[in-house]
């Protein structure tokens, strides 16, 4: 279930939420150096100098009759810069493009991993269970993939891929730390008012 925030709400939030067939969460890793005798004389060991996120973080989509997230999804990405999609009415003449700043197309989602619990045989009843949750801050998409087209497919199934680029992503694996960290968001919220 994947859901960019500041997009707006209705049929493309909620189509993406269930029509996302396919991603990956992108591997995170820690770049080190070769330090020698930082702590003991002669051991040289691995220092972490900073933490880096690959990129980009892509879904795959299975498109509806009218397209509603591929749409929903273009026009974020319109939103980079003006004349990204030339010769559309409001855009300005010519080939010039002018990227946008930053903070006006940077966006955060939310990838909510849902696993079926229940089953045959299970006590549990049916439904969905999110074992973690992952937050990806300040993300934008990169590239709209190819949409194919197939007069031989009638009634077949269209899917589409959108890249993301973003800065850092914060995973979140128990709903009950995750709810602490809110209290105690509010709280210090809270306490620099006074």
């Amino acid at each position: 279930m994947i859901v960019p925030l500041g997009i707006g709400g209705g049929a493309a939030v909620e189509q993406l939420r269930f029509l996302c067939n396919r991603t990956a969460v992108p591997e995170a890793t820690a770049s080190t150096i070769a330090v020698n005798g930082h702590e003991a004389m002669g051991v040289t060991r691995e220092q972490p100098t900073f933490i880096q996120f690959s990129s980009p973080f892509s879904i795959t989509v299975i498109a509806d009759r009218d397209y509603t997230v591929y749409k929903a999804m273009r026009r974020w990405f319109e939103t980079i810069g003006r004349n990204v999609n030339p010769g559309a009415i409001g855009g300005f003449a010519g080939s010039s493009q002018k990227i946008a700043y930053y903070d006006t197309f940077k966006r955060n989602i939310i990838l909510n991993k849902l696993e079926l619990q229940s089953g045959r045989g299970s006590q549990e009843a049916p439904g969905y269970m999110e074992p973690f949750t992952i937050e990806f801050n300040n993300a934008f998409p990169v590239r709209m993939g190819e949409i194919s087209l197939s007069s031989e497919e009638q009634d077949g199934r269209v899917e589409f891929t959108i890249d993301f680029a973003y800065e850092t992503y914060t995973f979140r694996g128990d709903p009950l730390a995750s709810a602490g960290a809110a209290v105690g968001a509010v709280i210090n919220a809270v306490a620099g008012l006074l």
